[in-house]
């Protein structure tokens, strides 16, 4: 009985590094990539002009620091024991600040565009008018200030300090880790995904009393056209909002055990508990950490009109390198 629990443990430990050599690269990688080309394709002149679009432009910006910054600095410190912000004191805080930041952000600018789509589709004309660029330029300079505001206090808290015979980037006092612990998942994760979800299926039942709206009174081409870009984008967001609760969800609910039994009960775990304990908090902290990286796959296959754009971007891209070598 002894051998088959150190057999698990060793098992689990081993799933565990390799989770954390193989998939923080690859969404490095793919994020890399879709959060660019969001970029690109949502600042082209169909999509631009739309506040949804704005709020995608800027979350694929953020994510592109996320993904490119400060998950790229976690698998350097994780992989390969490579992390400048151990001894440095300021870079100890601005790693961390900057690393919390952005991934708070990557879900926060989904809520804001649910709202915007709740806000484009209601049957109130009001509401109507409030999805609209110049609000959603406010919205986005506001959040970011406010979650910057925060987490301010990881620049006062965090700091280089003996962890056992080392010396890594911590925080301390022991108040103070309650208070992170409690309050970090509920501004990172619990309200974000709840107000998305909330404003989601707010969305689905103004979509539907549209449709009906629409097939009663104004059943033609023309407007058709005009409202084609924001189904399309509230079916884009949709997909987004139900895939991030799922990714996400599993992490919270980790977190607030982690809060509750580990951090203030102080619960000792056996050496198996332990190795499923880490094993799970790496899988889901990085299921987690897919929040930046997965918008340009959802978006592809879930709009007509995105996959159309970045047709004609790949199109474009290639007769531009063919011109410049010559080829055409």
């Amino acid at each position: 009985m002894a051998n088959t629990s150190f057999d698990v443990v060793q098992k689990l430990n081993v799933a565990t590094l390799w989770i954390n050599q193989i998939y923080p690269l690859l969404q490095i990688i793919f994020g890399t990539f879709g959060n660019i080309f969001n970029i690109i394709i949502f600042t082209r002149r169909s999509l631009r002009n739309n506040p949804c679009s704005l709020y995608f432009i800027f979350g694929s910006i953020n994510n592109c620091f996320a993904v490119d910054i400060a998950l790229f600095a976690r698998y350097l410190a994780s992989t390969w024991n490579w992390d400048p912000s151990a001894t440095n004191n300021v870079l100890c805080k601005l790693r961390n600040f900057f690393t919390y930041v952005s991934l708070t952000l990557s879900l926060w600018f989904t809520v804001l565009a649910s709202i915007d789509r709740y806000l484009s589709c209601s049957k109130n004309a009001r509401l109507r008018q409030m999805s609209n660029l110049a609000a959603a330029r406010k919205n986005i300079i506001i959040t970011i200030i406010l979650i910057c505001l925060f987490y301010l206090h990881i620049l006062i808290y965090f700091k280089t300090g003996p962890s056992g015979t080392e010396i890594n980037c911590i925080f301390s006092p022991y108040e103070y880790v309650i208070f992170l612990s409690f309050f970090g998942p509920i501004i990172s994760c619990i309200l974000p995904i709840l107000l998305m979800s909330t404003f989601g299926i707010l969305m689905i039942l103004n979509v539907r009393n549209t449709h009906n709206r629409v097939g009663i009174h104004l059943n033609s081409t023309r407007y058709s056209r005009l409202r084609s870009h924001d189904r399309q984008l509230t079916i884009m967001l949709l997909f987004q909002v139900l895939i991030t609760t799922l990714i996400s969800v599993p992490y919270f609910v980790l977190a607030i055990y982690n809060a509750i039994a580990i951090v203030i009960f102080r619960n000792k775990l056996s050496v198996s508990q332990l190795a499923i304990y880490n094993f799970g908090y790496n899988l889901f902290r990085l299921l987690y950490y897919t929040n930046p990286v997965i918008a340009f796959y959802i978006y592809t296959m879930s709009g007509t009109k995105f996959r159309l754009e970045m047709k004609l971007c790949i199109r474009n891209g290639f007769k531009s390198i063919l011109k410049a070598i010559g080829q055409i």
